[in-house]
């Protein structure tokens, strides 16, 4: 068995990266790539990078441009396609990745892509058809999916069951990434806990924060410290 990461994202599946929008589950998931595509360790585990292209399907080029430059990420360095200016459909965007050899998709908006009413079975046709994919082509997808905004106290207690509509999701994909704000009611409060659940093995919680670039980082990151300082001197100063 072979592995983009150790133990957490083999190679020839589908993964999911969760999270309700605004969450930052994508600053933090392309940050942590071009760290992988260097060689770096991937949330401690060994990494063996390989090309691999972002699908841009739920926001123009442009919108991905200004995300990127914001985070102090060249636009170029990240090959893009672009699904969403050119309204491409599922097939399409299968094609394009397969041409230009990509070994990992990072696939935005991809449970859009799920034909109605999108159920159960619909879910599981689609993960089923998107896995054989990846073995045909040599790929691996990390698939970007919404999960709704819920009070700790709403949610499930598994991970792997918090991603919106049908349990299949859960069930038919390998490892689920999700990243969730630490309180839904304050938008400003820059901690995220990510949660890392595979399928075969034990799964992790990590508290990540915003830096003043906006990446989603370790809290003990340098750079996430002065907004986590700020954000708690400002939460103080409110408090009283």
């Amino acid at each position: 068995m072979s592995y983009l990461v150790d133990v957490i994202i083999p190679k020839h599946e589908v993964h999911l990266l969760g999270g309700p929008s605004g969450a930052g589950k994508t600053r933090w998931l392309l940050h942590t790539l071009l760290r992988w595509e260097q060689g770096e360790d991937f949330l401690c585990y060994k990494s063996h990078p390989v090309p691999w292209v972002y699908v841009a399907a739920d926001r123009s080029c442009a919108s991905v441009q200004r995300t990127l430059i914001g985070m102090g990420i060249e636009p170029g360095r990240i090959l893009t396609i672009p699904a969403w200016d050119q309204g491409m459909n599922e097939n399409q965007i299968m094609d394009k990745i397969a041409k230009c050899k990509a070994k990992l998709a990072v696939w935005e908006a991809f449970g859009s892509f799920v034909p109605e009413p999108q159920r159960g079975p619909q879910v599981k046709q689609y993960l089923t058809r998107m896995q054989r994919f990846c073995q045909e082509v040599d790929t691996t997808i990390i698939a970007v999916v919404e999960s709704p905004k819920m009070k700790p106290y709403e949610r499930y207690e598994n991970p792997r069951q918090r991603i919106s509509g049908a349990a299949g999701w859960g069930h038919f994909s390998e490892t689920i990434f999700l990243v969730e704000p630490d309180d839904v009611g304050k938008l400003e409060n820059p901690y995220r806990t990510l949660y890392v659940a595979p399928r075969n093995g034990p799964g992790m919680s990590i508290s990540l924060a915003f830096d003043m670039q906006g990446r989603l980082l370790p809290v003990q990151d340098p750079t996430a410290l002065e907004v986590v300082e700020e954000w708690r001197k400002k939460d103080k100063k409110h408090r009283k």
